[in-house]
């Protein structure tokens, strides 16, 4: 499992690892070997863990974290298929009002030109991957807090070859982990996205965030728009009746001052 080899990467061997759902709720799943590599990790050949991981599942794990923390006070940061999430809050309904808010990695919402799909024209792989976990997580109770494709693919917010360079010269080992993960994208591309980085930086430094409030849906039927997350951005102009449920989309970033914290991380460690 790649969360127990890079917690044995950090000596982080009190940070609990949970096995989560295989599969999304009602679909064949969608994998990104082309990207991630087939180990996942860039195919940089990070050593096995020796650690077993957690008997519990990810949702038992999340369940009891809701168990024992303060009423609206557990912040999960979601940065993949919202699969586990759903059947969290599907099992469990009562967890909506528990969590203080989820914060997610996903969509595109056309607050911005790169506010539009990687997969298909008009969706974004995370919400594409399970669309039908997405819709329930969407409309659920949780407090909701998304980072898409509209500020991640905006050029400036990317890692580019100058970056990776500083990256590749460090002398740590968690900078030479990172400098083989990057390697394959980095060099094939020019230039690489950091939408899970951006968005665990939202909670480590929120003050280098803008967030604007919208109604959104998640298609799930269409033809060619299943995955899509549709936000209504009349209702600002307009005034009207709209569906969907208001979240914060994030829809601007400092740049310079997110690129400098995620290679001041990498970089000193």
């Amino acid at each position: 499992m790649n969360g127990l080899r890079v917690v044995d990467l950090l000596n982080r061997g009190d940070i609990p690892v949970s096995r989560g759902l295989a599969n999304p709720l009602v679909r064949d799943p969608v994998r990104a070997t082309s990207f991630h590599g087939k180990d996942g990790l860039g195919d940089s050949n990070l050593p096995l863990s020796k650690t077993r991981p957690a008997e519990k599942t990810a949702i038992d794990t999340i369940s009891d974290e809701l168990a024992i923390s303060k009423r609206r006070d557990l912040t999960i940061i979601c940065t993949g298929p919202l699969t586990n999430i759903a059947a969290l809050l599907t099992g469990f309904p009562e967890s909506a009002k528990m969590i203080k808010e989820l914060v997610i990695m996903g969509g595109a919402y056309g607050l911005t030109e790169y506010g539009v799909g990687n997969v298909t024209p008009v969706a974004e792989f995370n919400i594409y991957a399970d669309p039908e976990a997405a819709k329930i997580v969407f409309e659920s109770e949780a407090p909701l807090q998304a980072v898409g494709l509209d500020v991640t693919m905006v050029p400036k917010n990317q890692l580019t070859l100058t970056d990776y360079a500083s990256i590749k010269k460090s002398k740590g080992r968690v900078a030479a982990f990172a400098a083989k993960v990057l390697n394959k994208n980095i060099h094939k591309h020019r230039i690489l996205a950091l939408h899970d980085p951006m968005t665990v930086a939202t909670k480590i430094k929120p003050s280098l965030f803008e967030y604007s409030h919208y109604k959104v849906q998640v298609e799930i039927r269409g033809e060619i728009t299943a995955g899509m997350t549709v936000a209504d951005r009349r209702e600002s102009l307009q005034g009207g009746k709209t569906s969907g449920k208001k979240m914060m989309i994030c829809k601007n970033v400092d740049s310079r001052g997110f690129k400098q914290l995620f290679l001041d991380r990498l970089t000193g460690a």
